[in-house]
């Protein structure tokens, strides 16, 4: 089973991935106008066209998504994207012009240590890569370079302590056809934490398997952080409000997964969007989730859904990863948490 974005119907994810470069981009389009919604709780977002989907404003459909490597260099793949879009036709026909609308958001990878400028036709890569194929994860498109467990570097603050992670992806199946998916890149400052409260992939200690970040009083910390989470679902929520809530919502499986998170130096975003298909709104026993005196239950149950993909599709950008030898990195590496006993 399909367990990732392009479960949905008229959803297709392009990668480009530059394994030398440690960088990448990801991009997620749509066949249609989706709504779309977003939330950024991290202190150092940097996104793309995003102003006009906060409430008050007065359109919120969407192409498409993008997630790129490259610090705010990255934002340039939206040009890229955007002009590739308008030669295939695709966008509001406005007069004698196409107007792609696409939203974006960067991370700031371990390509940037690396010292090379982010290229924006990565974009386009991007987009001549889309497919309806289930969405590859780990160290592909913006997730190439990126890593968590950064808030203490090693050996005098010269070394990166972080863990290799990745895109993950995870869905939630609500009954009735309904379905919930997620797409994350992870990038995070703090580390990954199971359910269970375990670490799962973090910031490395010489003399013991982590660090944990409220035992830490020397801090040597990066900047290269964020966690960037694409939820999409077949599920007609009518108003950019009730999206709006589930986008919100959705940020609770970022504070599930990842701790600390929402710090100064993240960049923590979240895109939801809707195909818009199930407008029958039943539960697993095939009845109806609107409940009397309660008008926004199915929203909040889509809402803790999310939650739950963003926190899955985490863990999976994690349990996706490859180790990566780093010459910045603790030990020459960044390794997965598959390969870190």
């Amino acid at each position: 089973m399909n367990k990732t974005l392009t479960a949905l119907k008229g959803v297709k994810v392009g990668h480009s991935t530059h394994l030398d470069k440690l960088t990448g981009c990801t991009l997620v389009m749509f066949d249609d106008w989706y709504p779309t919604a977003y939330k950024s709780y991290g202190g150092a977002p940097g996104t793309f066209n995003t102003e006009i989907l906060k409430s008050g404003m007065s359109f919120y459909r969407s192409n498409g998504i993008f997630i790129a490597g490259g610090s705010l260099t990255g934002l340039m793949s939206a040009s890229e994207i955007m002009q590739a879009m308008i030669e295939n036709k695709i966008g509001s026909p406005d007069g004698k012009i196409i107007n792609p609308v696409i939203r974006g958001a960067i991370v700031f990878d371990l390509g940037v240590d690396l010292g090379q400028n982010f290229d924006p036709k990565f974009g386009r890569e991007a987009f001549e890569n889309l497919s309806v194929d289930p969405v590859a994860n780990g160290n592909v498109g913006a997730g190439t370079g990126t890593a968590v467990g950064k808030f203490q570097y090693l050996e005098m603050g010269k070394k990166n302590g972080g863990m290799k992670s990745g895109v993950g992806s995870a869905r939630i199946d609500l009954g009735g056809g309904s379905m919930i998916c997620a797409l994350s890149v992870v990038n995070a400052l703090g580390n990954v934490v199971k359910e269970d409260g375990t670490i799962l992939a973090g910031n490395r200690d010489e003399k013991k398997k982590f660090k944990v970040f409220d035992e830490t009083s020397e801090f040597v910390t990066s900047k290269t952080n964020t966690t960037i989470n694409i939820v999409g679902m077949n599920i007609d929520l009518k108003t950019r409000e009730n999206y709006e809530r589930v986008a919100h919502m959705a940020t609770h499986g970022q504070i599930r997964a990842i701790n600390p998170v929402h710090t100064s130096v993240d960049g923590d975003t979240v895109f939801v969007f809707s195909t818009e298909e199930n407008k029958n709104l039943l539960n697993k026993n095939g009845k109806s989730w609107e409940t009397p005196g309660w008008p926004l239950f199915s929203v909040d149950v889509v809402g803790n859904a999310a939650a739950k993909a963003v926190q899955e599709s985490i863990y999976n950008a994690c349990l996706s990863a490859e180790t990566i030898k780093f010459e910045q990195g603790y030990k020459g590496v960044i390794p997965s948490c598959k390969d870190y006993e």
